[in-house]
């Protein structure tokens, strides 16, 4: 049906939802002007689900309905809500009143009810589950490494640690299983678990509930203090506490929440730090120095694929973070494997890595060391995203790996560019979805990514959202468009597509990288060992 209602909105109506720059980029791409049914399609493709799913685009779609159209829906939640309308009101303002009062319903209409559903998942509190089939197992390397910490926590010799296992290795399930320990061992203890990012946070929550389930030895508290959610840090003396490193440092700067943020310090025995390359950044660790309590011995445990922050030898920044875990790490290492990811790949952990360049001709960054300053950061990245040689490049490997039948996340260079490159494909008749923090809501995003994560959609396009804390193993492709010379970054982008088969991933995995004479990167074990001489081995 949405396909019929769009055919009613005009081209400029269409043309204003893509954006006349993209379609005009796009044209010249082709070499002749977008038909009315392409930017249907497109339109369809990019934006269906927002069309029925938000307020005020839902209005306008309904406005654009035909009166039968109308009607339909109407008779329909009439019989299903068993109501009754006066004859004499306006159809189309009836219709925008049912919508607006049972939009998971109008939803369905359009064909997204599973989509609506899992949109529309409450996530604002988090009960504690206790009856679940048991199943959470460890591969032994996790194992090993679980024993290791939680004999460093029993010492109480140190108080600071940093756990460091390959991006895809399990550094989640590993830190679960040490964060069950502690509870099972502590009846009043805390765990308080930091990140920086709601995708980091929500997978957390989920991943304890499922720890806790088979690994606990009573009922528990999980309490989510991240995104939208509205939780009172009030009466939180003990269980599991996922929390936003923005949000919780809001309270703490916060009349109206300080004093429970000093009541919490009170009860945190064990904290957690995902992604703690991160860790050093002013407000973060000032918030995690506030939740340490000397009484309690509260431990501080790290988590990260890269313990440093800069490429170059001798970084401060990177004496900094050594310094900050008390130079404390815990590595996976495999006997007989000068590196352990030659050992997660053969065994079917991680994917075998196929590293390939995508060279074009266009003007490329000459002076690798302006690309370390913000300001020409942002430029250089605006300009690669304008280059037509480079986008038609993209394009190509984009579409040649869809037709093979792959699964693929590329990585862009802006906002507009993960935007620009999504409705190109979708000119093309590639379904592909982009997703940023800056046009998408908590709804639209699930939405994306479940779609992604299921297979219906193979292509999903972002900036500066999926470097971390997103997990799909359908994943075999990642192309990385945006420039970079962050070792860290690298690692992560790359590491999307790295679960092997063991993991319910691939057996090989292509990493595709825009080569734009800046630092390139084609080993994620570099990466993983770069900054070991700055670390002592516990």
């Amino acid at each position: 049906m949405i396909i019929e209602i769009l055919n009613a909105y005009s081209y400029g109506e269409l043309s204003s939802l893509i954006g006349k720059d993209i379609i005009g980029e796009y044209e010249k791409l082709i070499g002749r002007p977008v038909e009315k049914s392409d930017l249907i399609s497109a339109v369809h493709t990019l934006y269906g689900f927002e069309l029925v799913s938000q307020k005020d685009q839902r209005e306008k779609l309904i406005d654009r309905m035909s009166q039968e159209q109308v009607q339909t829906i109407i008779n329909t939640f009439l019989n299903e809500k068993g109501i009754s309308i006066d004859s004499d009101l306006d159809k189309f303002e009836v219709l925008i009143h049912l919508a607006n009062r049972w939009p998971e319903r109008f939803i369905s209409f359009f064909g997204y009810q599973d989509a609506a559903d899992f949109a529309l998942t409450a996530v604002s509190s988090v009960k504690g589950i206790s009856r679940i089939e048991s199943s959470y197992p460890m591969y032994p390397y996790q194992q090993r490494m679980v024993k290791k910490v939680n004999s460093v926590i029993a010492s109480s010799k140190e108080h600071r640690c940093l756990l460091h296992l390959p991006t895809g290795a399990g550094k989640t399930r590993t830190a679960m299983n040490i964060a069950a320990e502690h509870l099972r061992e502590n009846e009043n203890g805390l765990v308080l678990w930091l990140a920086d990012t709601s995708e980091l946070c929500s997978q957390a929550s989920e991943e304890f509930a499922k720890a806790w389930c088979s690994l606990g030895n009573r009922d528990t508290k999980l309490y989510a203090y991240y995104s939208n959610t509205n939780i009172s840090l009030g009466g939180i003396d003990s269980g599991f506490l996922v929390a936003g490193l923005q949000k919780l440092n809001a309270a703490r700067g916060s009349d109206e929440y300080r004093i429970l943020y000093e009541q919490l310090r009170k009860y945190v025995t064990l904290i957690i730090f995902d992604e703690a390359h991160k860790a050093i950044a002013p407000t973060y660790a000032k918030t995690v120095s506030d939740m340490i309590n000397a009484k309690k011995k509260t431990f501080l445990l790290g988590l990260s694929a890269t313990p440093g922050r800069k490429l170059e030898h001798n970084s401060d920044e990177d004496e900094k973070l050594t310094s900050f875990f008390h130079g404390n790490k815990i590595t996976m290492q495999v006997a007989g494997y000068e590196s352990p990811i030659k050992y997660l790949v053969e065994e079917k952990y991680l994917a075998k890595a196929n590293f390939k360049n995508i060279e074009y001709n266009g003007k490329k960054i000459l002076l690798a060391e302006e690309f370390s300053n913000q300001k020409r950061s942002n430029e250089i990245r605006q300009a690669l995203s304008e280059d037509e040689n480079r986008n038609l490049k993209l394009l190509e490997v984009i579409k040649q790996e869809y037709e093979a039948g792959s699964s693929i996340i590329v990585f862009a260079c802006s906002v507009e560019h993960s935007i620009a490159l999504a409705s190109m494909l979708a000119f093309s008749g590639v379904k592909a979805y982009s997703l940023d923090s800056k046009y998408d809501n908590d709804e639209t995003r699930r939405y994306k990514i479940s779609n992604y994560s299921n297979g219906n959609v193979r292509v999903l396009i972002n900036y500066n959202i999926l470097t971390a804390g997103f997990d799909a193993p359908i994943t075999n492709v990642a192309v990385i468009a945006r420039p970079t010379d962050s070792l860290v970054q690298y690692s992560q982008m790359a590491g999307r597509a790295m679960r092997g088969q063991r993991s319910g991933g691939n057996k090989e995995c292509n990493i595709y990288t825009v080569r734009d004479d800046i630092p390139a990167f084609t080993s994620v074990a570099q990466a993983f060992t770069h900054w070991d001489r700055l670390w002592n081995e516990v």
